[in-house]
């Protein structure tokens, strides 16, 4: 047994999975071999599906799943109490992590008669998360829960909720493509840590919820929200260089810029950007937007003079994305877990075909 230390992790195989395939030297996505440039063409439910089966569900199916999903985007009476007893400036993440358990064994309605019943906890859990997003905005911005119309798709209900009007055809679409992108990604942290707490048997809603408590960390799903607050700290794009060389100077980490796995450019950046700046341009975001592109290419020019490279990631440009479609940034990253929350899902099925207790050891420097 080796006794070298890699506390990071970086470069370890640790397990096996057909769900999503990173390819960090070319920059390549994959979830189940289609790549993330053709899955962002179809509808979230049957990417959903896909991820968790490796099947193509019909159009008909789609819309089915839509309809089911949104009609189980709803809080019980408990949760609903729970939520009216909490301090309205609790952080969202917050308010995922402490619900999540109260939506295990909760009643739902009939799913599909051609889902498999295995699925249906998962994607129930899914729904009830994404309900707790726009019920706790509901209540954080206006006191009362908004009263939404029969017959919603999905991201409609959630986008309609926060929003509290119809949303566009684009709007829709833009907030599909992205929850898209942020579905799955292998073994990051988030997915591990449910992984490890799969592996003592834990039930779904207890690994979803240490998944939860990872996607919260400002190193993993809170980098959207720091790119944003970075960009209104600059100002414009015009002080982005000089911010840039001072913060790379005092050794200040730049959220959004770089990742561990990516050699390349992130491919799911690259779908993102020009998508920001089509949204952003002529909004009050326009700006914003000007100052991200600024700090990333000041960041390459740095990167550059010392013949390195360094691209956005997702999270770089995708809260700009978020701000456009009206979600302000405090929930940037409760919506990631709208969407990464069925990925999460996805690897607990699969671990628990071959399930092993995750049980690392420590070298021990004490006394």
């Amino acid at each position: 047994m080796s006794s070298e230390i890699n506390a990071g992790l970086e470069g370890v195989i640790v397990g096996q999975t057909a769900l999503s395939n990173v390819e960090g030297e070319i920059g390549r996505l994959t979830y189940r071999g289609e790549t993330i440039e053709q899955l962002v063409e179809r509808d979230f439910p049957a990417v959903v599906m896909w991820l968790m089966t490796g099947e193509w569900i019909s159009a008909d199916a789609c819309r089915e799943l839509d309809l089911w999903l949104a009609g189980e985007a709803e809080l019980g009476a408990i949760e609903t109490r729970v939520l009216e007893q909490l301090s309205r400036d609790t952080h969202p993440m917050t308010v995922l992590q402490a619900l999540m358990p109260l939506h295990d064994d909760q009643p739902h309605h009939a799913a599909p008669s051609w889902l498999n019943s295995d699925f249906v906890p998962g994607l129930v859990l899914g729904a009830r998360l994404n309900a707790a997003v726009r019920v706790w905005h509901n209540l954080g911005t206006q006191g009362t829960v908004f009263a939404l119309p029969d017959n919603l798709g999905f991201l409609e209900k959630l986008l309609y909720g926060i929003n509290r009007s119809a949303p566009s055809a684009e709007a829709l679409q833009a907030l599909n493509t992205t929850q898209i992108l942020q579905l799955d990604h292998s073994y990051n942290a988030g997915t591990f840590a449910g992984r490890v707490v799969a592996s003592t048997q834990a039930r779904l809603a207890a690994s979803l919820t240490g998944s939860l408590g990872a996607l919260s960390g400002p190193l993993h799903g809170g980098a959207d929200e720091a790119a944003v607050m970075m960009a209104k700290e600059i100002g414009s794009a015009g002080k982005a260089d000089a911010w840039v060389r001072d913060a790379m100077d005092k050794k200040i980490k730049i959220m959004g810029m770089g990742h561990r796995e990516y050699k390349a450019l992130d491919p799911r950046a690259a779908i993102l950007k020009p998508m920001a700046r089509q949204f952003c341009a002529g909004t009050e975001w326009e700006g914003l937007m000007e100052t991200l592109v600024a700090v990333e290419d000041s960041c390459q020019a740095v990167f550059a003079d010392k013949g390195k490279e360094i691209y956005a990631n997702l999270e770089f440009y995708k809260g700009a994305v978020y701000l456009a479609l009206g979600i302000p940034e405090q929930y940037f990253t409760a919506l990631f877990a709208a969407s990464r929350v069925f990925g999460w899902v996805s690897h607990y099925q699969e671990f628990n075909q071959d399930p092993r207790l995750i049980r690392p050891r420590a070298d021990y420097v004490g006394r």
